[in-house]
């Protein structure tokens, strides 16, 4: 519709003579637009409200009890607290960047002290669709500053506008906040946020023309998660849309299709609408339209809705989910099942929720801190992380087209269920299991799907117990499994003819963390097939000391601590037959033992805080984090250096760079920066192409790649076309080093014999 004057646009005007200012706490100028809502509540940017308090704009922080002053037409000033803060963030929950073109959030909410003016009104509003025609005003309100859009762009996160003509004004600077006004819908549809630029100027070329606003309907879902449905169904006006109309007419179709007379319709409406916390009445009988306009208004009432068809066998469950899915409105959740969950979460550490959600869903950015809840509280940041993780739908695999994948909040609860499994917790993780099998059921889920899941959960629950830093004076909580301790220190080198001799010493550990010295029968320096021998000695009668009733643990783990130079040595090569004894079986030690190697020697206090630190961290992502291959694009100390700084989670790394002798000295710089497990073969000369690995499945579950990396060993022995010879670096932050020998030269010991003497 065409306006020539303010009598043919008569909403226009209204609007105008409501326009709503928040201006600077110190110079009083404009510095963007604001939208008046029911009871005294004003509506902004929570980016103008940094501008007016001079903060930066994308600052997240919430800018406490402030109060700013709200200009109306007329120039009456009304003061406005900060009553509800939605900072901007990215759709990973981060910080917005700058030059962002994107962004989630972004909205304050501010209560008037005094009533504004009495021709002052709340707008209607309306849903923002694609190709709309929209008008701006700066954030005075004054008329002449409009500028024409079109909404080209409405995609989940953002929405974009681009000018009706060339040549005009443009928005900028002073427009955010402002409504964005539909003349064909006779209503706002959402709020300005601003011109695109990036960090050096406008994001590309012709950009500078197109602008960003935040729809109506993500200001409804924004206000409603915040504020909670009662208290934003009261800001939101009568005009405000309830339901989309095609969805509407969807459901009613389907309502149609399996629930097709109408005493069929009134059971499930009266379920559903009670446990979505409605008050009905036995009579009450929905028809299809009526029973679809509920299923549109209640987010968690289509999950209640397939619940109740799997529950008595009645058809249209499938149907009714998958159009679950495609509609975002709609909850993971049913009202019950929300309950359940919130009840067997009750007395978490949101701490640890945050740390299962990042093992089982590192994709989706989670809070660091949040407070812990009081003892038994059903709300607060656990519930505020159930909702956020519920935002995440699971859809179909990639790889298996047609089955589904479990859910992040699903994944979640297995991995919480298994910590308490493993922490010994009384109420334990059964409930939390018999959750996700329900819901997995009536989600269409697989069992073997969410079992892979399960399975994932024990073991990071087991590498999490395991990193625990334990209690001064016992050993690390979680830490399983027996293990060999030997620490190898360089006495003599033996040029090319061999590797030469060594000082040997072995510890035993039962799996309690407690490291018992094994006396060395020959405290004299050790060739390798000595240091075998010995180690096999070892490994014959290290058990023997348990006590009786006790049961002998499994096999034991051998680490071999190196110092940084001997990570070339071949242990795992070496045997113990008498090399004067033609008739004896050459056994290495690599497949006869699950062998790794650890990293020996003292670095500064600093440098050994930050690794065991990083070991930590990185250790916590060991069954989640992909595989990260170093291969001929990393030839220098520098590029491998680089590239793990760079990937801060990486667990597993495996080494494939071509040149053969500086594998061993990468893995020694992946080691030195806190990587837990290296990968890398010590016989092939060149590259090493990534099917090399394949056997060993780097990427399989992660606390059995040494017992895989033995079994390959023992497969390729003798057999020369298989050239790979792999050697595996096993950093459990769980386990502690034995102690740094030192070692002293008999010659200094009698210089200092001479010396205490005064001779």
């Amino acid at each position: 519709m065409d306006c020539s004057d303010s009598s043919a646009c008569p909403g226009e005007q209204a609007l105008l003579d409501s326009y709503a200012s928040v201006l600077d706490v110190r110079s009083g100028e404009v510095c963007g637009g604001a939208v008046l809502l029911a009871e005294q509540a004003v509506l902004t940017c929570a980016h103008v409200v940094n501008m007016a308090l001079h903060r930066k704009g994308f600052d997240p922080g919430h800018p406490g009890p402030v109060t700013l002053r709200v200009s109306f037409p007329g120039g009456i000033e009304v003061d406005g607290r900060l009553d509800c803060w939605i900072p901007p963030r990215t759709a990973e929950n981060g910080r917005v960047p700058e030059g962002a073109v994107g962004w989630l959030g972004d909205l304050a909410l501010l209560r008037l002290a005094a009533d504004p003016p009495a021709e002052v009104r709340p707008q209607r509003w309306g849903r923002m669709a694609r190709e709309q025609k929209v008008r701006a005003w700066y954030g005075s309100g004054l008329a002449m500053s409009y500028v024409d859009t079109r909404v080209r762009f409405t995609g989940s996160d953002v929405c974009y506008l681009d000018l009706e003509a060339t040549g005009g004004p443009v928005i900028g600077p002073g427009y955010s906040g402002g409504p964005l006004w539909s003349q064909d819908d006779e209503a706002v549809v959402g709020l300005v946020v601003g011109q695109l630029r990036s960090a050096e100027g406008t994001v590309g070329r012709g950009y500078h023309d197109r602008s960003f606003a935040i729809s109506w309907q993500s200001i409804a879902a924004e206000l409603n998660r915040s504020l909670g449905p009662d208290a934003a169904s009261a800001l939101l006006p009568s005009g405000a849309p309830e339901a989309d109309g095609p969805a509407q007419r969807r459901l009613a179709m389907l309502v149609r299709q399996f629930l097709p007379h109408p005493e069929a319709v009134g059971t499930p409406a009266r379920f559903v609408a009670r446990e979505c916390g409605r008050q009905v009445t036995s009579g009450w009988r929905p028809d299809a339209d009526g029973f679809a306009r509920l299923l549109a208004a209640e987010p968690r009432a289509l999950p209640a809705l397939v619940e109740y068809l799997t529950a008595q066998r009645l058809g249209g469950a499938a149907e009714f989910l998958a159009f679950g899915r495609s509609a975002e409105a709609t909850a993971l959740l049913s009202p019950g099942e929300h309950g359940w969950l919130l009840d067997a979460l009750a007395d978490t550490d949101p701490a640890l929720l945050v740390r299962a959600a990042g093992g089982a869903a590192p994709e989706i950015r989670m809070p660091p801190v949040l407070p812990r809840p009081a003892a038994g509280a059903a709300t607060g940041p656990v519930a505020e992380l159930v909702e956020q993780l519920e935002g995440h739908a699971g859809g179909y695999s990639v790889a298996e087209p047609g089955v589904l994948r479990v859910p992040p909040l699903l994944r979640v609860a297995e991995y919480r269920a298994a910590w308490a499994d493993r922490a010994g917790e009384p109420r334990g993780g059964q409930e939390l299991r018999s959750w996700s099998e329900r819901v997995a059921a009536r989600l269409g889920v697989r069992a073997e799907v969410l079992g892979e899941y399960r399975a994932a959960a024990a073991e990071w629950a087991d590498l999490q117990h395991a990193a625990a830093p334990a209690p001064t004076g016992t050993a690390p909580a979680g830490t399983a499994g027996p293990r060999i301790a030997v620490s190898l220190t360089r006495y003599e080198y033996a040029g090319r003819g061999g590797d030469g001799s060594f000082r040997c010493a072995a510890w035993a550990d039962s799996g309690d963390c407690v490291l018992r010295p094994v006396p060395a029968p020959d405290p004299g320096p050790l060739g390798p097939p000595e240091v075998a021998r010995f180690i096999r000695s070892v490994l014959a009668t290290w058990d023997e000391d348990l006590p009786a009733a006790e049961p002998a643990p499994d096999e034991p783990l051998v680490e071999i601590f190196l110092d940084e130079p001997e990570l070339g040595l071949p242990v795992e090569h070496w045997d113990s037959a008498d090399p004067q004894d033609r008739y004896a079986d050459v056994e290495p030690l690599g497949i006869a033992y699950r062998m790794v190697v650890r990293l020996a020697g003292e670095l500064p206090p600093v440098q050994a805080k930050e690794r065991a630190k990083r070991l930590r961290r990185r250790w916590q992502h060991l069954a989640t984090a992909d595989v990260l291959h170093l291969d001929e694009r990393h030839q220098e100390r520098r590029h491998v250096t680089g590239e793990v700084q760079r990937e801060q989670q990486a667990a597993r790394i495996v080494l494939r760079t071509p040149d053969r002798a500086r594998r061993a000295a990468f893995a020694a710089d992946c080691l030195r920066l806190g990587v837990p497990v290296v990968l890398w073969d010590r016989q092939v000369q060149g590259p090493v192409r990534t099917e090399e690995f394949d056997p060993l499945a780097p990427g399989g579950p992660a606390l059995g790649l040494p017992e895989r990396v033995r079994r390959y060993r023992a497969e390729v022995f003798g057999d020369r076309s298989r050239p790979l010879r792999p050697v595996l670096a096993w950093e459990d932050p769980g386990r502690p080093p034995p102690p740094v020998l030192e070692l002293t030269d008999p010659d200094d010991l009698y210089d200092t014999y001479l010396t205490e003497d005064g001779e």
